[in-house]
Parts: C-alpha cells; sequence; structure tokens
C-alpha cells in the first residue's frame, strides 16, 4: 500500500483558536472555473467550523487511513502559516503544494495566487524531512497538485492533469520529469481535478473504473477517457461539489490504493457503492465536515510518495 504524507492540524495559540476559526478564504485561479464554491457557500452562509469536530474528525481520518493499510508520515503544521497576521489554514492540504516523484519535490505553482506562501514553506520542509531536491516549475507554468492523478499500476504508469487552476504548461514540465506511460488533461468545471474524478484500483492494482462528474466535463474530455477502456461510473452533484445553493459531499474526493477506497461520505448516487462492492472495493468513510466547506477532503488531505 502506498506511503503517504499529512500534514497536522495547526495548533491553538494566542488569538488563533484553531483551524480556520476565524472562516474559510476564498480563493480563484485564473480561470473561470477555477472559483473554490464550497469556500463560498460557506462564506454566504456565515459557516465557522466546530473547532471541537474538527479536531476529532482528523483523529478519526488518520486511524481510517492506518485501517485501510496506508503507511502515514505526519508533518507538524507548519508554524509560518500559523501565524494571526500570516493565516494560512489551508496548508492542510498537503497535496496541493507539490508531488514526490523518486529524488524530487516538484514544487507547486499556484494560481490562486494567495496560496503560493503554501508552496514556498513546504518546499524547503520536504527537500529536508525526505532527501528530496526541489524542482522548481517554468515562470510560465501553473500546476497545484489538486489537479493531478498519478498512478503506477500493472497496466503502466498514469497522469491525470485538471485546467483549472493549473495549465498544460504546469502539466506538461511534470510530465517530462515524471514520464507517465499515459498522460490525459481534463478540462472540467470544478476548480481541481479531485472534486469532480477519482480513478478506482483493483485489489491487483489495475485501473478498473473511473468515478467522474460527468456534466462538469466537455464532451472531448469524456471522449478522451473513453479511449482508455475503463468503465465509467458516473455520479450526481450530490457526491461532487453539489449544485444551485446546495452543498455537495465531496465523496468523490477520495483516497485510492489498490482494491481500496477511503473518502468522506457513502456515494449518494444509486448504484455506486453497490457498483464498488461488486468490484471488490473495501470502502472506508470518514466524516470530514468542516474540511468539506474548505472544499477539500481525503485526497487533498494526503500526498503519496512515489519513490
Amino acid at each position: 500500500m502506498n506511503r503517504i504524507i499529512i500534514t497536522d492540524l495547526p495548533k491553538p495559540h494566542d488569538e488563533v483558536k484553531g483551524c480556520w476559526y476565524n472562516g474559510y478564504p476564498i480563493h480563484k485561479g485564473y480561470t473561470e472555473n477555477s472559483l473554490n464554491y464550497a469556500t463560498v457557500y460557506s462564506h454566504q452562509n456565515h459557516i465557522l467550523p466546530d473547532l471541537k469536530r474538527i479536531k476529532n474528525d482528523f483523529k478519526n481520518f488518520k486511524k481510517a487511513l492506518q485501517a485501510a493499510g496506508f503507511e502515514v508520515y505526519t508533518l507538524p503544521f507548519p508554524e509560518e502559516l500559523n501565524q494571526v497576521d500570516n493565516l494560512h489554514h489551508d496548508a492542510v492540504f498537503v497535496r496541493d503544494s507539490g508531488l514526490i516523484f523518486k529524488d524530487c519535490w516538484i514544487k507547486a505553482r499556484f494560481s490562486a495566487t494567495n496560496r503560493q506562501m503554501e508552496s514556498e514553506i513546504y518546499a524547503p520542509i520536504i527537500a529536508k524531512t525526505f532527501n528530496k531536491r526541489v524542482v522548481e516549475l517554468p515562470g510560465d507554468a501553473y500546476l497545484e497538485l489538486g489537479e493531478v492523478f498519478y498512478l503506477q499500476t500493472k497496466q503502466g504508469t498514469f497522469y491525470f492533469g485538471g485546467l483549472s487552476r493549473s495549465n498544460k504548461i504546469g502539466h506538461d514540465f511534470a510530465q517530462s520529469v515524471i514520464q507517465a506511460d499515459h498522460y490525459c488533461l481534463l478540462r472540467s468545471q470544478g476548480y481541481h481535478l479531485d472534486t469532480v474524478f477519482s480513478p478506482v484500483l483493483s485489489q491487483a492494482n489495475e485501473i478498473i473504473a473511473f468515478i467522474v462528474r460527468e456534466d462538469l466535463f466537455s464532451r472531448e474530455c469524456l471522449e478522451a477517457l473513453k479511449r482508455f477502456n475503463i468503465e465509467i461510473i458516473r455520479i450526481d452533484p450530490i457526491d461532487s461539489s453539489g449544485v444551485e445553493g446546495n452543498l455537495g459531499n465531496y465523496a468523490v474526493n477520495a483516497l485510492v490504493g489498490p482494491g481500496v477506497l477511503l473518502n468522506a461520505a457513502e456515494f449518494l448516487t444509486p448504484g455506486v457503492e453497490a457498483k464498488l462492492k461488486s468490484l471488490n472495493i473495501k470502502r472506508y468513510v470518514t466524516p470530514l465536515n468542516d474540511f468539506r466547506n474548505a472544499g477539500g477532503s481525503c485526497h487533498c488531505l494526503t500526498n503519496e510518495i512515489y519513490e
């Protein structure tokens, strides 16, 4: 099973009462579809996290990761990002700031520029902790790693990249480092690809399905997925970001391993849970409601170590 990194919650101190204690920041990248709808919803509805619940849910999340068989390395939350005058609590979503591949940390460049501080702080931490060299993107590249699924499977290696907050230049550069056997870029209306898409891996470590919110993808992108000859499991808006003033449960935002899918809610789209069961996928569900209000979930909170 994969080795993964997570980042602990920011510690309360002085005026800082806990993670997102003063509300969820609204971020937008360079495209029309890159606005994080969940944070807009939370802002409009004056939603603040339940600080007791968020700690309990995160504790249960870590237990679920271990129960699912993942080897977990927990980083302390960076102190530099937990100051009253420099609050960047979205850094708990360690996925977004980079990708470990062999001896490299491919460092993110956020098109949501007010999150770039996360990338700058994480790079030296990862380099020192895991003995990696930091790989910088070219100047005109954007790459946020919630937009990337890199998979090492029996069918070869796969790189799926989203084009909402990342651009082709960023993905092409990452692919030049990784050199995946299969390279597919997908444009969607999700602010990150992992809010509308997830692969499913068999116990034999083969991609056997894609979970997709089809209404947020172009026909061209859906055709690109179909060319893999892999089953597509369609989900309703509720299992993604939601629709028309109703926030979804982000069930699609999942951490996957061979024969395992871990997320924060059961899929409510009729037939999806039954389909996963028929594929012999072992399910782990660990509620993360206050993270959902920030637009993130299990995939965002984790980062694989590929060596």
